[in-house]
Formats: structure tokens, sequence, C-alpha cells
């Protein structure tokens, strides 16, 4: 296959001390670029920024002052790029730049009102019957035609972290435009990799999760039964209280929180824009992996 025109793309990786996989995931990406990369770094502690500006100085390390969440970082590479197109990967992605070079291919045969492709990243979407109409895709790997996209906006900045793509998605479809699958490329997905795992960060992850999920219901009008924030304060209610392991009980007692943070009125970031975290934890402590899908 002949390379299409590189020029037109540009890569984007949210990282946050995210080194250590990106480079075991993705030598061969950014080693050579063939693409303009860029690597959003939502400040890592871990010296993340300097660590792979120096491993591979031809990409580009965009260094933020602080944590400002998947959605607003990646919309921060959005605006840099200045391409028509836009591929935003997550940094567990095992994925080359033949895979890059076959699904930007894709793209470029598609009509403009194709807003959104993406390979297939579980095995389950890996069906190799060509491309196909979705309603929604993971958020790991997303290749966005900017023109098609600009008019509705980017990621949604009132989201840390989790759910992002999927008010994206809905937002395209409403908008009468396309979201496709091409089911006959799979790039494998580590899952869960983008950055070492604490208590801390777990707490953080469940608290954004339950909060962007009612956000994201209440916004679309599909807060309804058992979607609504406040049968889904009583279904973490009573998991908490029922289940046995000590693991799941804080898992849902921090959604519970989020839940109810939601229910209250309260917003996903902290007054100084840094997100808000799970109970008794202290705010410097709320530092996640914005990249994680």
């Amino acid at each position: 296959m002949t390379a299409p025109d590189r020029s037109l793309l540009t890569i984007g990786i949210v990282s946050y001390n995210s080194h250590q996989v990106l480079s075991a995931c993705m030598q061969e990406l950014l080693g050579k670029p063939q693409y303009r990369t860029l690597i959003i770094d939502n400040a890592s502690t871990d010296q993340s920024a300097a660590r792979l500006q120096a491993m591979f100085p031809d990409i580009e390390v965009i260094p933020l002052p602080h944590n400002i969440g998947y959605g607003r970082a990646a919309n921060v590479g959005i605006a840099e790029a200045k391409t028509k197109y836009f591929l935003l990967l997550n940094p567990d992605l095992q994925i080359t730049t033949a895979d890059i070079d076959r699904l930007f291919d894709r793209a470029l045969s598609l009509g403009e009102d194709v807003a959104l492709l993406a390979p297939a990243v579980e095995r389950r979407d890996y069906l190799q019957q060509g491309l196909l109409d979705r309603d929604w895709v993971i958020g790991a790997a997303m290749l966005f035609n900017l023109t098609a996209l600009s008019p509705l906006g980017l990621f949604d900045e009132n989201i840390f972290l989790f759910s992002e793509e999927t008010d994206l998605c809905i937002r395209i479809r409403r908008a009468g435009l396309r979201i496709a699958l091409d089911s006959d490329l799979f790039v494998n997905h580590l899952y869960r990799q983008s950055t070492p795992s604490s208590p801390e960060i777990e707490e953080l992850k469940n608290w954004h999760i339950a909060w962007s999920n009612c956000y994201v219901l209440s916004k679309h009008g599909l807060a309804t039964g058992k979607k609504h924030p406040y049968r889904l304060l009583v279904i973490y209610l009573v998991k908490m209280l029922t289940s046995t392991s000590r693991f799941k009980r804080v898992r849902y007692r921090t959604r519970l929180s989020g839940t109810w943070a939601f229910i209250s009125g309260q917003s996903a970031f902290l007054p100084d824009g840094t997100a808000q975290h799970a109970p008794r934890r202290q705010a410097g402590s709320a530092s996640v992996a914005a990249g994680d899908q």
C-alpha cells in the first residue's frame, strides 16, 4: 500500500506518568515518527515529559501546568495540530506506523459525513467485515475529521475523565454525522496500563466514573429509569453495604460519593482547576492517568 499524504494528519497522545508504557508500546512509532506527533503531558509527577522528549527527540511534547483531564488535554492537542485529521491515541496501544497508514488511508476514502473512524481495539470488534457504522466506539484510538467535527465542538471540558468519548459520539450522531469502525484493522489495547496504579488513583477514577456518567446521561436526556442519578445512588449504596470484598466496598463508596456530588451540583473540577477527588484524600493526591480509557 502506498502511504497516504502524512502531512494531513497529526497524532496526539495524552500522557500522565506514561513514559514507560509509551516507550514499550510505541517505540517504532515515536522513534522515527512519519507523522507529526504531539504528546500532551498532564503534569506528570515522574518527569515523563522530559524523559519522553529525551527518548524521542523528533516528537513534540506539550507540558501542561497541572493535570487538566483527558478531554481538555486532547483539546489542547487538537488546537495545536492545525491539520484536517487528528488521531487521538491512548498510551497503552501497541500500534505501528503501518497500522496508522492503513487507518488513515481508509479515512481518506470516506465522505465528509464520517466525523470519527476507529480501529478494532477489542477482539470482539475484529470482525473483518470492512467498514461498519456505529453509534459509539471505544475511545482508545479515534481518528477525527476535524472539518466535520469542528462545528459540533470538541471534547466537553466540564468532564475531567471518563465518558468524554460517549458524550462526543452522541453529539456526532445527533448532528446526522457518521461514526465508523474499521473492523479489518485490530490494534491491541493493553487496558488500564496508561499509568501506574495506586489506591488513591483507583478511588479518583471511580469518583469520576460515577460523576461523568451522571453528567453525560443528564446532559443528553438519558438519565431515566435505572440510569437516573438517584437510582444510581441507591444501587451504589446497596452494593457498598452488601459487598463482601473490601476492594468493592471502597469502589462503590467512591462511586456513591461521585454520584452524590453530581446530584448536589458539584463540578468535576475544584476552583483552582484541578480535579475533584475522592473523600478523605488530599487534593495533592488527586492526580490520575488522564488517558486511560
